[in-house]
Formats: C-alpha cells, sequence, structure tokens
C-alpha cells in the first residue's frame, strides 16, 4: 500500500470511529470543531444562536451557569456575534463559580455585543462580603471579542475578583468605562486591545480601564481593601476620548492601590475629549510603567472646547515612569506632557520620558506640582516649546556617589577601564579627580 493510499485509509477509519462515538460533525446537537466533555460548555449547545439578532443571553448564561454547577470548566463560543442584553439588576452576563474559562473562536470572529445599556459581563463576588474569602477566583478570558454597540455602562466588571487572566481579548465601541476593576488581586492582561470606547466629554470618571479600591461608599469597595498586583503586558488601547488608565483609590476607601505594571503598552487617540492618557493619584504606590507610547493626535468630532490636556499624570509614589514617548501631531491636543507631583516623604522618579511634538505643548512637557517630596528627573525632554514649568523643585533626590578611593586615583581603581569624565575622590588627600584624555588629573577639595 502506497504512503498516500495508507494516510487515506487512516483518515476514514479516524471519521468512521467518530460517527460511531456521535461525535462526528454534526452529529447530535454539537458544533463542527467543537470539543465535548463534562467541563467543556459549547454555548450554542445551550441554544445560542449568534446571529447578531437573536437575543443569546439566557442561552450564554446557562452555559455560564451551567459550568458554575459543575465546579468549572470552559465556556466556548464558536465564531459568531452574541447579543446580550442587560436585565433587571444592570447586568447582561454574570459569571457565578470560581474556575471559569470563556474563550472564544479569536478576539475578532466571536463577539459578545451588548443588547442594551449596562454592564455585559461581570465576574465579581458578592459586595456582602468584605473578607475577600468570597472572590470571584481563577476565572479567565481568551480569544473573545466585546462590543458595546455604542451604549453606556461596563463591557467587563472586576469587582471583587483575583487571580483572573486575560489573553487575546478585543473591546469595541462602549461609551463608558471598559474594564472596571474594585479590589482586583493577582491579575494578568496580555495582549488586551480596546478600541472606540469613550465616556461623557470632559468626564472625571470614565477611562478605559480604571483601576480602583472602591466603586460606591456601601457595596463594593467597602471592605477597605485594594487593586494588587496587576499586570498589564502588550496591551493596546486606540480612540479613546476620557482618558486610557486611571489608577487612583476611589470613594469611601484610604487603603493604597499598589504592585501595578504597565509594560510595552500603547495609548494612542485622535479622539480627545478630557482627560489624561494616564494617570496615578497620590494614593498610588509602587506603580511602574515602562516602554509606554502615548499618542495625542486630535479631538473628538464635536468636542467644540478643544481644551489641550495633560497627557500624564504622574503622583504615586515608591514608582517609576520610565522609557515613555509621548507625541502629538499638527494640533494643539497637549498641555503638558507629564503633570508630576511628589507627596512628603516621596521620590517622584521619572527616566527617559521624552515629548517628540509636532506642535509645542501649551505649557512645559515637565510641568512640577507643588511637592513636599523629592524628584529624581533624567533623561526627559520635549523636542519644542518649554521644558519645565510649575513650581519648580528646590531639592532633588541624592545624585549617586562617586566612587571613593583611598589614595591618588587611577584606571587601577576601576574594575573597568573608565571613559573620560569619570570622577573619584581621593579620601585621603582629599582631593576631586576626574579623568581627561586618558590621564587622571585633581584638584583639592576645600
Amino acid at each position: 500500500m502506497g504512503e498516500t493510499t495508507r494516510r487515506r485509509a487512516l483518515f476514514a477509519g479516524a471519521v468512521a470511529g467518530l460517527a460511531g462515538a456521535g461525535l462526528a460533525a454534526g452529529a447530535g446537537e454539537a458544533q463542527a470543531g467543537s470539543v465535548t466533555g463534562p467541563d467543556w460548555f459549547n454555548v450554542k449547545d445551550f441554544g445560542a444562536k449568534g446571529d447578531g439578532v437573536t437575543d443569546d443571553t439566557a442561552a450564554v448564561q446557562g452555559a455560564l451557569d451551567a459550568a458554575a454547577n459543575g465546579g468549572g470548566g470552559t465556556v466556548y463560543f464558536p465564531a459568531g456575534q452574541y447579543l446580550v442584553a442587560p436585565q433587571a439588576n444592570g447586568l447582561a452576563l454574570a459569571v457565578n463559580g470560581n474556575g471559569i474559562k470563556l474563550v472564544g473562536a479569536s478576539a475578532k470572529a466571536a463577539t459578545l455585543v451588548k443588547g442594551g445599556n449596562g454592564t455585559l459581563l461581570a465576574i465579581s463576588g458578592p459586595a456582602t462580603d468584605p473578607s475577600g474569602g468570597s472572590h470571584r477566583r481563577y476565572c479567565s478570558l481568551e480569544n473573545l471579542g466585546f462590543n458595546g454597540n455604542n451604549k453606556t455602562g461596563l463591557l467587563l466588571e472586576l469587582y471583587y475578583n483575583d487571580n483572573t487572566y486575560v489573553r487575546d481579548v478585543y473591546m469595541s465601541s462602549n461609551n463608558d468605562v471598559a474594564i472596571d476593576a474594585v479590589e482586583c488581586w493577582d491579575s494578568r492582561f496580555y495582549n488586551l486591545v480596546i478600541e472606540g470606547c469613550t465616556g461623557t466629554p470632559d468626564s472625571t470618571s470614565q477611562p478605559n480601564i480604571y483601576l480602583r479600591n472602591s466603586s460606591a461608599a456601601s457595596g463594593h469597595g467597602y471592605s477597605g481593601d485594594n487593586n494588587n498586583q496587576l499586570h498589564f503586558v502588550g496591551c493596546r488601547l486606540e480612540a479613546f476620548g476620557t482618558g486610557a488608565i486611571w489608577i487612583t483609590q476611589g470613594v469611601n476607601n484610604s487603603n493604597n492601590p499598589n504592585g501595578i505594571y504597565l509594560t510595552d503598552c500603547k495609548f494612542e487617540t485622535s479622539q480627545m475629549q478630557g482627560g489624561p492618557h494616564l494617570k496615578t493619584d497620590a494614593s498610588c504606590r509602587h506603580v511602574y510603567a515602562t516602554n509606554i507610547y502615548c499618542y495625542a493626535g486630535n479631538f473628538a468630532t464635536g468636542y467644540t472646547s478643544k481644551k489641550a490636556q495633560n497627557i500624564i499624570a504622574w503622583a504615586a509614589s515608591g514608582s517609576a515612569l520610565e522609557n515613555v514617548l509621548i507625541a502629538n501631531g499638527s494640533v494643539a491636543t497637549v498641555n503638558a506632557g507629564v503633570d508630576l507631583y511628589a507627596g512628603p516623604g516621596t521620590t517622584a522618579v521619572v527616566r527617559n520620558v521624552v515629548g517628540q511634538y509636532t506642535t509645542a505643548p501649551a505649557g512645559p512637557h515637565i510641568y512640577y506640582e507643588p511637592s513636599a517630596g523629592d524628584f529624581r528627573v533624567e533623561s526627559s525632554w520635549g523636542s519644542v516649546g518649554l521644558q519645565a514649568n510649575g513650581t519648580l523643585p528646590t531639592k532633588n533626590a541624592p545624585n549617586p556617589p562617586l566612587r571613593l578611593v583611598a589614595g591618588p586615583v587611577s584606571d587601577a581603581s576601576f574594575t573597568h577601564p573608565p571613559l573620560d569624565g569619570t570622577m573619584a575622590v581621593d579620601t585621603t588627600d582629599n582631593r576631586l579627580y576626574v579623568r581627561v584624555g586618558g590621564a587622571w588629573r585633581s584638584a583639592a577639595l576645600s
């Protein structure tokens, strides 16, 4: 038997075996390419149509509840548009158990579409438990789309939640916050894309991603706990109007959001309607943003006030803003590149934050707020316009110490041959040495 003939025979036998087990394409209500098993819940097996017209709310919720009742599992969305409508409680869908994964055919092929104002999906623990013991835990979203359908309300609610994993998710067209996280811990967001989502003009509470300790004076957030250990890696937020990511305490909470990491992210918009791209307030601790691109191209159509904005508002302590490019186009959209504050006993650390401005900011590249703390600002400048303004600091964090040598300084005083311009101090003779032209020159210290 030739190799080609043998392979065909094996394939035919495999298909026959699947058909005998009732798993061939078209068997029962199983979908082509679906996986069966006690921990796999295909929404179409629960009656979802995915045609973008039929109300699939009950069917999808049925699959989610079946997974919850089974102790967890995967809820699968084949390619399609699943129209879901918020109910009387303001939610369209809720994950009511732990260890549940929602996975789609791909982020653009399988999409949940909001059929009315309200929250599309909640993965939240009960608001009545301040202990953290009933958090919604170990759930994930992968290869799935969320379409706000130009409605208000959240796309994703993560209240009293921990160990959530979001990967390759696409969100779009929501007239409100896309992701709202309250007391959310130990969670990861990879390759998340949010496009065309915005709040009302000049909103003070409607960025695309809102990380806050509390959402209300009662209910979620009254426990006094916080958001912590949240990682956003390789995320892209575009065409937003009222901010990309904001991190704050929220109301009725004096705890500090901490351990927030933003890495390799893009915040780009030509639909500005008020509010910074990235914001951390003075309550934040241990926030690190690195390798960030911020573009402020133009204002949204209909935004008549056209108020130039501070692109980054940075007030977090024990934190660092590093390796950032801020850019604009031919429209004067930028007020200050960075609005910078250092609280009492803290140091505002800003490194390699560059403004590549086609149009000069209305204000400076870095605006210093009146501050009681120190500043460490390094290699940060704007290509055009004023470099710094505001309450310019009268004190800064100390420089790294010069090398101390007990005696005359030479190349041998260093582990590796130093470059010209290197300085060191002879502590025996109280002399300052500088390497110039390959030789060490010195002057007495007084």
